[in-house]
């Protein structure tokens, strides 16, 4: 047996290669898309069609369009100067307010009011002729047209609603249609308001939205009228009551002036108390700061003596000048006594004396240290003395001032009210004053910057975007479908594809027999020059050249049924016929043979018999007149008909080896047709006979996972596997679509065929 096709190295990949790579996607959306061009087309007018007779039916609508420019308003707060910089300002709050202000229900009421609108069909609905569509429409929701008993109960009664309710009803709704032909939009960084109305009739169109803009500015202007007088009336009441309360507050600091004997604010009054309190002050200030510093020496003085520390250490006893002297002659004794001790010794004379004028000397520095704490407690008692009378003196001063002084504070206080109820109705009676004037000279704050013209061309429907939106949807659609149709369709349509799936090389691409010519065995035979009789010696060429001498037994197999095993193993057998010497065709298909049926031979004995030893090879041969083969049928057990319990006989591998065997030393070229992978099992056991594998796929109808899992499954058996045989391909399609491979250049190549 030969070996198994080895793979191509990979390619390294190269900008060429790339190119290459784009081009063959290209190539298989232009494909995709060729196949599915008529699903495209019909989507394109299922979507369409609709489209253009909604075009035809819908009624054109004209849009006019006026621009409003919003000035700063005199009337934002009437009661604050309006050269005040902290007024309120137009921004674009302000100006989107004023765009709400022109959809509001009072302001469309007196548009439809003037113009007469409530009795147009345009804007009335129950003025319009029911079209035919709502007629239908209608009589389809009332079910009328079901049988009594098939109808729904009837509902509740709703209840009658008054006339005046009714008409309220009526008039909104003609209010609402009215708002939705208004478009009002605010543009971005600017005061200007741009009002667009819909409408039937162009001329109408412009007159509503002409007549929406004025009674817009007149209302502005009614609105700052009734606001002026407004606040104007309220002013003047409140100006009497800002009046009555000017004269009482300063009827009541004069009073209190003369009760309490005091002068005016111009006057200056208790000044001498006043800097006396001053004085006192600041001189009470500094005593009770020096008392603080003295009080905290002397604390640290009797915190050493508690704690028996050194009293020495005092910043005072530091900073006395005869201290330190006194120490300075202490370390001088210290140290003469030092250089007596290591000259004389510890009872000399000298000795002694040096150490009673130690302690002459340190019982002076203790005194003095005595003396400068006793110092500092006289200060603490002399400086509490002094802080004592001061405050003496400050607290008589405050009761000698404080009648006064409470008689200052409540007159300054009523001087204050006074003075802001002054103020408050001078400010009241500036604005009132101005208001007053300017109530006779009122602006609108807006004008019409253009005012709308008579449009030229309907807005609605826009019948080329819609259109072209459609078209663009359509195809969009469309080829989304075909792609998604493409993407779920199972089948394998190319040998690029039956490559990718199986791993193998295509050998030949079988195209499917005409229907007209006869049988499709014959086809070949008679027609030596057509492309299904050249597919086959491309077939017999490919694994001729890919296999070595030795290689006798092909088996051709295939994934299901009906893809065509036996029509292409009896053609490749009468193909290698014209080559070889002796070529053996055996139907290996125990289960449904059907190859004598095509060669028209008895297929009761065959290879049944032969392999359990009931007959001999020469008494089962049959030899096919036709293409000038041996034959060797399936056999059966049983009759012509086959049940379902009748028993299949068990191929072992003894038995085909010896047969294999006898039949390789008779035969050049063994064809072994055999059942479906995925159908039986006796498959994969002939697989194991044979020098070389062919697998069939039937073009666009074998699944794919079906190929996948057959080739796996004599993969695992062993089998060597030679090819693929992509069967019963339909030429034209094929080349027409553009599968990518070199099937779709038939069309070119098919002068050399004689079909």
């Amino acid at each position: 047996m030969s070996q198994s096709a080895q793979p191509l190295p990979p390619v390294p990949s190269s900008p060429i290669a790339s190119a290459f790579q784009g081009r063959d996607t290209i190539r298989w959306v232009r494909g995709v898309l060729w196949r599915g061009k008529f699903l495209i087309l019909a989507v394109l007018l299922l979507l369409l069609v609709p489209t253009i007779l909604y075009l035809q039916q819908v009624t054109p609508l004209y849009t006019a369009t006026a621009e409003v420019l919003i000035e700063s308003s005199e009337n934002n707060d009437t009661l604050l100067d309006r050269n005040n910089p902290y007024r309120q300002r137009l921004n674009e709050a302000a100006v989107m307010t004023e765009s709400e202000v022109l959809t509001s229900t009072p302001l469309a009421l007196r548009v439809i009011e003037k113009l007469g609108l409530d009795n147009d069909p345009e804007y009335n609905a129950r003025l319009r002729k029911p079209s035919a569509f709502a007629g239908f429409m209608a009589d389809a929701l009332s079910l009328q047209w079901l049988p009594e008993e098939w109808r729904p109960a009837p509902s509740a009664p709703t209840v009658e609603l008054s006339q005046d309710a009714q008409e309220r009803m009526a008039q909104a709704r003609i209010i609402q249609r009215f708002l939705s032909r208004v478009d009002v939009r605010a543009s971005r960084r600017s005061y200007v308001i741009t009002v667009a109305v819909s409408s039937e009739n162009r001329e109408k169109a412009a007159r509503i939205a002409n007549m929406l803009v004025e009674f817009y500015i007149l209302d502005r202007l009614e609105v700052g009228f009734q606001e002026t007088r407004r606040v104007t009336g309220w002013l003047s009441e409140r100006l009497e009551g800002l009046r009555r309360d000017v004269a009482v507050a300063e009827a009541a600091v004069e009073q209190y002036r003369i009760a309490n004997n005091l002068r005016r604010s111009s006057d200056r009054s208790g000044t001498i108390n006043e800097q006396q309190l001053s004085e006192i002050n600041s001189r009470l200030v500094l005593a009770r700061s020096d008392l603080a510093q003295k009080q905290a020496r002397l604390d640290q003085v009797r915190s050493l003596i508690r704690q028996r520390g050194s009293v020495e250490t005092s910043i005072d006893v530091l900073q006395s000048q005869l201290i330190q002297r006194l120490r300075e002659q202490e370390v001088a004794l210290i140290r003469e006594m030092s250089d007596a001790t290591k000259t004389f010794g510890d009872r000399h004379p000298r000795l002694i004396a040096l150490r009673a004028d130690l302690n002459e000397l340190r019982a002076k520095i203790a005194s003095e240290v005595e003396k400068i704490g006793t110092s500092i407690a006289n200060e603490v008692e002399v400086a509490a003395a002094g802080v004592r009378t001061l405050e003496r003196e400050l607290s008589l001063l405050r009761r000698t001032s404080d009648t006064a002084g409470e008689a200052e504070i409540r007159l300054r206080e009523l001087e204050r009210d006074a003075a802001t109820s002054r103020e408050l109705y001078q400010s009241f009676l500036a604005r009132f004053k101005r208001d007053a004037e300017q109530d006779r000279i009122q602006r609108a704050n807006a004008r019409v910057l253009s005012p709308a013209e008579i449009p030229s061309a309907p807005s609605s429907p826009r019948s080329r975007l819609i259109t072209f939106a459609v078209v663009l949807l359509g195809l969009g659609a469309g080829v989304a479908l075909v792609f998604l149709l493409d993407h779920l369709d199972n089948a394998v349509r190319s040998t690029n594809e039956a490559e990718d799936i199986t791993g193998l090389p295509v050998f030949a691409a079988v195209p499917a027999a005409r229907r007209r010519g006869g049988p499709a065995e014959l086809q070949v035979l008679k027609r030596p020059r057509s492309g299904l009789a050249d597919a086959f010696r491309t077939l017999r060429t490919a694994l001729t050249l890919s296999g070595t001498p030795d290689d006798k037994v092909i088996m051709v197999t295939s994934s299901v049924p009906e893809e065509g095993k036996s029509f292409v193993a009896l053609s490749l057998a009468r193909q290698y016929k014209r080559a070889d010497g002796r070529v053996l065709l055996i139907d290996g298909d125990l289960h449904r043979p059907r190859l004598h049926k095509a060669i028209n031979v008895d297929g009761a004995r065959g290879m049944m018999q032969l392999l359990n030893g009931s007959a001999t090879l020469e008494e089962l041969i049959v030899h096919d007149t036709v293409g000038e083969i041996d034959f060797l049928p399936a056999g059966r057990l049983g009759s012509e008909k086959r049940k379902a319990d009748e028993p299949v006989m068990e191929l072992t591998a003894e038995a085909l080896d010896r047969v294999m065997e006898m039949l390789r030393a008779r035969y050049d070229r063994i064809i072994l047709d055999t059942p479906p992978v995925l159908a039986v099992a006796d498959t994969r056991v002939l697989a194991g006979v044979a020098d070389r594998v062919l697998y069939l796929v039937r073009w666009n109808a074998t699944p794919r996972q079906a190929v996948r899992t057959g080739v796996r499954l004599l993969r695992d058996a062993r089998a060597q596997l030679a090819g693929i045989v992509l069967s019963r391909v339909d030429t034209r399609r094929h080349a027409r679509y553009g599968y990518g491979d070199y099937g779709q250049y038939y069309g070119r190549y098919g002068g050399y065929y004689a079909d």
